[in-house]
């Protein structure tokens, strides 16, 4: 395995912070209609993180600590989180099985977007399941739709240019979210 030492629970840290960092501009809140709710938030987040995953899958690494490292720190990061708003034991246990059940949910909608424009060149499952988990099926435009399939792409995209080693160096940084062009 690459990570195997302390090292990884600061690269850890780090490429989750890098996800929260970018799950938080306001670019998303104010310019493509994203509601600035936990919930979106949330989802914005599994976003996120779905397309650092989407790279290990692409690029066939498995058995990477990382993965797992991540999914387990980001799923400490909403307990904690949660025991931080008043949540108790019981709730915390609750909230947790429908976070993962969230997650898990919007990964597999997500893996299947993809896989479906990688076969057959079609973004409509990414188009829907964007619109169902980031916009509720609010009433958007439909360009900020198309910039979230674009922007999940885009950045799959840029992971896969890179080797694993590149990326961990970067802390998989996103493309510049104001770059994306819809023409």
């Amino acid at each position: 395995m690459i990570f195997a030492n302390k090292n990884n629970s600061r690269l850890t840290k780090e490429v989750y912070q890098n996800i929260i960092k970018r799950s938080r501009l306001k670019y998303f809140y104010l310019f493509r209609e994203v509601d600035d709710t936990l919930e979106s938030r949330f989802d914005l987040i599994i976003f996120h993180s779905f397309i650092i995953f989407q790279f290990f899958r692409e690029m066939k690494i498995e058995n990477s600590s990382l993965q797992q490292n991540l999914f387990d720190y980001m799923f400490k990061d909403f307990e904690n989180n949660l025991r931080e708003m008043g949540f108790g034991d019981v709730a915390v246990n609750k909230k947790m099985k429908v976070f993962m059940k969230a997650f898990y949910g919007r990964i597999s909608n997500y893996s299947m977007g993809v896989e479906q424009y990688r076969n057959k060149n079609d973004k409509s499952k990414l188009f829907d399941s964007i619109k169902n988990n980031i916009f509720k099926d609010k009433m958007v435009s439909s360009k900020n739709i198309d910039y979230f399939v674009e922007y999940l792409i885009l950045n799959i995209d840029s992971f896969v240019k890179y080797s694993l080693g590149e990326n961990i160096k970067n802390k998989f940084k996103f493309i510049d979210e104001e770059k994306i062009d819809l023409t």
